[in-house]
């Protein structure tokens, strides 16, 4: 059984090609480099902060990949679908108005 086992693997591309001796080390496709700003960006939660006077504990954080600028929102960790939407959107609202006086 173990003569089938092995002669299956040895015969079999996926595994041939997914072992990391016959591929190069690195990243797998380069991240484009965006050339204007908002054109790109990551959101993210970031969380386990001391509470704030008004019961935040949790930031939304939204990143311009182009320029490094960021839009923090604080919030809390019990969000609803609802509030991260008023979150994205007020964010949206922000860039457009930003893009529009540059």
């Amino acid at each position: 059984m173990l003569d089938n086992v092995s002669h299956f693997i040895r015969g079999y591309s996926l595994c041939a090609t997914s072992k990391p001796r016959n591929r190069k080390p690195g990243l797998y496709t380069p991240l484009l480099v965006p050339s204007h700003p908002w054109e790109s960006i990551s959101m993210d939660f970031v969380g386990g902060l001391p509470l704030s006077r008004k019961g935040h504990d949790y930031l939304y954080i939204v990143i311009d990949m182009f320029n490094k600028m960021w839009i923090l929102t604080p919030c809390k960790k019990e969000i609803t679908v609802e509030q991260q939407l008023i979150f994205s959107s007020k964010t949206f609202w922000f860039i457009l108005v930003f893009l529009f006086l540059l």
